[in-house]
């Protein structure tokens, strides 16, 4: 077996980055389960014991590698909202964001929670985490009435689904998917929806 090179001394939060980046390439490429720590210290030219200095086990940086993931996302969305905004601002907001990617990382990205919502800890994790957004989503968003907190969570919901759906689809088809028109679509509809309520006598 071949001795390491190890990769010269970094500070701990560059050396946790750089331990992130080789387990993504090989859960993609491998899956979770069949891959070794063994040969995650290998990709980051890392022992297996300074591995094990920064991470307990190689669920603990499965887990660091989706909040690293959720972490970028959160903060790119954020910087994006200043305040108060439409329903459909934030839609479009959203679905911009997530067709930034490429069709292969965003590949990578369908194979990492797939994988991600297998394991409970991570599942559990990743749920706490969706109530948090929705909670971001309740914070900016103006829904053009009052709304229970209940009515806010499945307006998210339905937000989220939307941006997920359409993402992947235009990974597919990009021609067949306009997302001004949808953004235009999705403001029209809730228009609607909110004079119908007015007209009903609901505010």
């Amino acid at each position: 077996m071949n001795k390491i090179r190890q990769s010269p001394k970094l500070p701990p939060e560059k050396r946790r980055g750089q331990l992130l980046a080789s387990p993504r390439k090989l859960f993609v490429k491998k899956g979770f389960r069949a891959t070794t720590t063994e040969e995650i210290a290998r990709k980051a030219k890392l022992t297996k014991g300074a591995l094990y200095h920064h991470f307990k086990s190689k669920e603990d940086i499965f887990l660091e590698l989706v909040k690293s993931i959720m972490d970028r996302n959160r903060a790119t969305l954020e910087a994006e909202l200043t305040g108060r905004v439409s329903l459909a601002r934030y839609f479009g907001i959203l679905l911009r964001l997530h067709c930034k990617c490429d069709v292969n990382e965003y590949g990578d990205l369908v194979d990492i929670w797939t994988q991600a919502w297998r394991v409970p800890s991570i599942r559990r994790y990743i749920r706490k985490r969706m109530r948090s957004t929705v909670e971001l989503f309740g914070k900016h968003v103006d829904a053009g009435r009052k709304c229970s907190s209940k009515e806010v969570a499945d307006l998210a919901m339905f937000v989220f689904a939307l941006v997920h759906g359409l993402s992947g689809l235009r990974m597919l088809a990009p021609r067949e998917v306009d997302l001004e028109a949808q953004i235009k679509l999705l403001e029209t509809l809730f228009k609607q929806t909110n004079a119908g309520n007015v007209r009903k006598g609901k505010k």
